[in-house]
């Protein structure tokens, strides 16, 4: 006699989770579990392009054409020789006469205030040249400019102003500490750090000849805080402040000038992080990142609040370039690991790189830029940078290499947890299948356990076992190879039912 099987056998069902959608970036920082399951948790020294993770930013030594009959063949330069940290770049451009075009270099500043240049188009073999050792403290603030018609770099510090052009330089001790200016319609526009509640404005350009009896001044004793920085842009000079941005309308007529307070900011805005980007101002507040279009304030996007909000971006530094906004800055990842110069004392850890017009973006983790520069002529179009702490004698230029100087950086790819649409369910990882063609690491942590799986190298598809049970998932991506290419791995798991 045969009897019938009465006990019920839990079911499950196979389920795939595909990540294809690494170009999507971050998930914005809202809740995990309403997140889809392949979304970014975190990222960073990954490249996020064509549904692939491949090698990201990094810096090597800046190169400068070798010949002006050869602008494909370029060497570097022997900077630690002659400079024992470089404090400070800027670029200084002139009109050569000789060869009937313009003629650039980037000046270094040492820790003595001494300025060492090296030039874009260099036919002496690496040469680094003495330019001056006039300053006598840090410098303030630094602009291209023009008096008695030849091109000049001028350097404002606590002490006066260093003026250089082609010929000479000298030390101008009249001039008031200045931390922004501006030329617009034949005025110059200027705050100074003794004074960060007064505007001032002359007709007088040459600042050479600099007395106070020429000077106008403006104040506003408002809740908008100290002036910051003045750009010129859209036809007319925006006055950035703690707290917000004044218009400044300026007429024909002398002295005839309308001023407008567009936009008054809940939290600080960081003036090192101000730069024009085309057709907007972009800038960075404890809340996050905007854009100005001249009338409106906009947040750019989210998704990189939970990197930028609440922390303190005294320190950072940006720059413009192709479309792209460079910012580099101090962040917190909260994830208790130390990545590059994390692992020493640090100033800046982040070098955050955001197309504006697609709006994405790529992170370097782990590097303390101390200044960008950004580099755009005939000659080459660079994003160049110095560095606080060990790399402080580099002179660099970014690249997309995956590496630092040579030395592979940490990337990683982290999604959000998740139930996998399945709430409360357990389910079983059963296998991942990828392609890499570097050694890579998989991290699966789940509610219950957590596995890590090294993966090969290779050219054909692979399939790992894992054998990971839960009921929410979260999944990683590592590797610390310089050339990577993590393509579509896709989670095969049970759900039981």
């Amino acid at each position: 006699m045969f009897y019938k099987n009465l006990k019920k056998h839990k079911k499950t069902k196979q389920k795939n989770l595909v990540f294809d959608i690494f170009a999507n970036g971050l998930s914005n920082g809202k809740d995990d579990l309403l997140q889809k399951a392949n979304q970014c948790k975190m990222f960073y020294n990954f490249s996020l392009s064509n549904g692939a993770l491949q090698s990201g930013l990094g810096f090597k030594d800046f190169e400068a054409i070798a010949s002006f009959d050869d602008l494909k063949t370029g060497h570097t330069f022997d900077i630690a020789s002659k400079v024992d940290q470089i404090c400070g770049i800027w670029l200084d451009r002139w009109f050569s006469e000789e060869l009937d075009k313009y003629v650039y270099q980037i000046l270094m500043l040492d820790s003595a205030n001494k300025l060492w240049s090296v030039p874009l188009v260099d036919e002496y073999d690496g040469y680094v040249w003495t330019s001056s050792d006039k300053m006598t403290a840090k410098p303030l603030f630094s602009c291209a400019y023009r008096i008695d018609n030849k091109d000049a770099i001028l350097f404002f510090t606590k002490n006066g102003m260093l003026h250089m052009n082609t010929s000479a330089d000298g030390f101008y001790e009249s001039v008031p500490p200045i931390i922004s200016c501006v030329v617009h319609y034949d005025k110059l526009f200027a705050i100074t750090n003794t004074n960060r509640n007064t505007l001032i404005y002359k007709t007088n350009l040459n600042l050479i000849q600099w007395t106070e009896e020429e000077n106008e001044v403006v104040e506003f004793l408002d809740d908008r805080g100290s002036f910051t920085k003045l750009v010129a842009f859209d036809d007319y000079v925006y006055l950035f402040r703690e707290n917000g941005i004044t218009k400044i309308s300026i007429y024909t007529a002398k002295g005839n000038f309308a001023f407008t307070h567009l936009y008054t900011s809940p939290s600080k805005i960081y003036e090192n992080s101000i730069c024009v980007c085309g057709e907007k101002v972009l800038f960075v507040t404890r809340d996050g990142l905007y854009s100005f279009n001249g009338n409106s304030v906009a947040k750019v996007t989210e998704d990189f609040d939970q990197i930028l909000q609440n922390c303190d971006h005294a320190n950072c530094c940006c720059e413009c370039l192709n479309g792209k906004y460079y910012l580099a800055t101090n962040c917190t990842f909260d994830d208790d690991k130390q990545v590059g110069c994390e692992q020493a004392d640090y100033i800046n850890n982040l070098l955050l790189e955001i197309d504006l017009n697609e709006f994405s973006y790529n992170i370097l983790r782990g590097v303390d830029i101390r200044s960008l520069l950004a580099v755009d002529n005939e000659f080459m179009s660079k994003i160049c940078a110095c560095f606080y702490n060990q790399n402080s004698q580099h002179l660099a230029e970014l690249v997309c290499s995956g590496q630092m100087f040579g030395s592979s950086t940490e990337k990683v790819w982290q999604s959000v947890q998740s139930d996998l649409a399945c709430q409360g369910k357990r389910k079983k990882i059963k296998q991942i299948v990828l392609t890499t063609v570097s050694d890579c690491q998989i991290e699966v942590v789940s509610d219950e356990e957590t596995k890590v799986f090294d993966v090969c190298c290779s050219e054909n598809e692979q399939s790992i076992f894992a054998c990971v049970h839960g009921s929410v998932f979260s999944f990683a991506f590592k590797t610390n190879n310089a050339n990577c290419k993590i393509c579509k791995p896709m989670v095969v798991y049970d759900v039981v039912e």
